[in-house]
């Protein structure tokens, strides 16, 4: 991003203190470009791409306020010679920006490292489930379950170079219904009986949860099957047997 472009996305910018914008140009510098820290200098050369008036002394409002005064904190960090916005300023300036808050997904739904190894595309939607989950979206993480399922059925059978079997006349794979029934009767691998009579249940919360209106999940009702689907996800990533993916032993 250019710096004109982030300036224009900062309201009234321009009517900002000479001080106010150093703030700015240190986040644009350090978060926007990712440079590690930023000069004076450095800071000095925005004032001038943007052909601003420049603050009088840049190196010491910048030394000012990394100190330590009762009662505030400092906006900067001063390390190896270069300024750093301290993280509650950072945090200041995204909400000022409306940049969105970043949401790391915990392991509170199911074991997210039993994903480590696998694919990309099912780490993100396990991440999606587990994140939905831990911001109680009850009926979103019951939905991003039920996908998490067909794509690990799905993938099972590609594995195993037997995925026609998952498929109609049409080459497209049947509904998830049809998906479980043939995975629990396939005969290339045996599946626990636990994880055979966990697959419908978790299949319906899915469904109520994507097609009947009057039905709103809440936490108990994914709870009662958090133990269900962490067997199922570990019997189905054991039996795709992703290249370099141990099992873990989770109590």
């Amino acid at each position: 991003m250019t710096l004109d472009a982030f300036v224009h996305i900062i309201n009234d910018f321009d009517t900002f203190t000479a001080s106010n914008k150093i703030d700015y140009f240190l986040y644009y510098h350090t978060i926007i470009r990712e440079n590690k820290g930023a000069t004076p200098k450095e800071i000095e050369m925005y004032f001038e791409e943007l052909k601003t008036t420049k603050y009088s002394n840049i190196p010491q409002y910048l030394k000012n306020n990394t100190k330590k005064v009762k009662g505030k904190t400092p906006k900067f960090i001063l390390q190896k010679g270069t300024y750093h916005l301290e993280r509650s300023k950072k945090s200041e300036l995204d909400a000022l920006m409306n940049v969105p808050r970043t949401i790391i997904p915990t392991s509170n739904y199911f074991p997210l490292e039993l994903f480590d190894n696998t694919r990309g595309y099912l780490i993100s939607i396990a991440q999606q489930a587990a994140s939905c989950y831990d911001q109680g979206l009850y009926d979103a993480c019951s939905v991003m379950t039920r996908k998490l399922l067909e794509v690990l059925i799905i993938e099972a059978f590609e594995r195993h170079n037997i995925s026609n079997k998952l498929k109609n006349s049409g080459d497209n794979f049947f509904y998830l219904s049809d998906l479980i029934e043939i995975f629990k009767n396939e005969s290339t691998w045996n599946i626990g009986r636990n994880a055979k009579n966990s697959l419908p249940s978790l299949k319906k919360m899915g469904d109520l949860s994507a097609h009947n209106r009057r039905y709103i999940a809440r936490k108990n009702d994914v709870d009662k099957l958090k133990d269900d689907l962490r067997i199922v996800l570990e019997e189905l990533i054991h039996i795709i047997d992703y290249p370099n993916w141990n099992s873990i032993a989770i109590p």
